[in-house]
């Protein structure tokens, strides 16, 4: 993970694409690799690029998100406080329906570990 954190601040948006994607496949793999994501202070990270990168990145930065919450409460919790549903909403105002498509999926698995928590965090 300490490798592919600089990839994410290359000048080249393809490099920063191409680490994001593979760190939701490894995020997606088991809960260890997800659980060493959030350790490695990533996730604040693409939250804030979230909103400011193309539509590839999007789509790849939600499917970490996705990859990350799926595994355990503590992790969907860990997205959740690092104000990734926010940033979601956001995602699903796209004009891409791939980016909206992935903030869904996204939504969706953190969700499903505690439907009224994650309510509450929408609403307020």
């Amino acid at each position: 993970m300490s490798l592919l954190r600089p990839l994410l601040l290359d000048v080249v948006p393809t490099i920063q694409q191409t680490a994001v994607l593979a760190l939701g496949r490894l995020a997606n793999y088991n809960d260890d690799l997800a659980e060493a994501v959030v350790k490695g202070g990533i996730l604040p990270q693409l939250v804030y690029s979230l909103v400011e990168q193309n539509r590839f990145y999007k789509k790849a930065a939600a499917f970490v998100l996705r990859a990350v919450g799926k595994h355990s409460p503590q992790l969907a919790q860990a997205i959740v406080d690092c104000g990734a549903l926010d940033t979601l909403v956001v995602c699903l105002e796209d004009f891409d329906p791939g980016v909206r498509e992935a903030a869904a999926w996204a939504f969706s698995y953190i969700a499903r570990h505690n439907a009224e928590d994650f309510l509450a965090n929408i609403v307020t």
